[in-house]
């Protein structure tokens, strides 16, 4: 009898992608937004992440907005209650240390970011 192997997709976890884009690992926080893509994630419907601190917090309700709003769907509703960073946070390496496109991010960056005091491209993981 041959052996078959059926793909099973690892459960994606919110609390991965942020974890990843904080360490500066910016290729595996890619393939975590393709695969999410992929398998059609209603985001309304992500929970809230467990396990992380505040800073965290801010950046999974930014990008599960963000990825929400990219997909043409609403945010979970959890997003609503997560507020801003005290301090400037960049999601982009080095991005504080190029003015022009540190300017650019500060104003045309993610708006879910963006009001959450955290920075990126506006092009910041857009698989598409």
């Amino acid at each position: 009898m041959p052996h078959t192997s059926v793909d099973i997709e690892p459960a994606l976890e919110l609390r991965d992608l942020v974890r990843a884009i904080l360490a500066g690992d910016l290729l595996s926080a890619r393939q975590w937004v393709a695969d999410a893509h992929r398998q059609r994630i209603s985001w309304e419907r992500v929970g809230r992440p467990s396990g992380l601190d505040d800073r965290e917090m801010t950046v999974a309700a930014g990008l599960a907005e963000l990825l929400a709003a990219r997909d043409g769907a609403p945010p979970p509703s959890w997003t609503l209650s997560i507020g801003a960073q005290r301090e400037p946070l960049f999601l982009d390496p080095g991005l504080q240390d190029m003015p022009r496109t540190l300017a650019h991010a500060m104003t045309d960056g993610p708006e879910p970011l963006r009001r959450r005091n955290v920075f990126a491209s506006p092009d910041f993981l857009d698989v598409r």
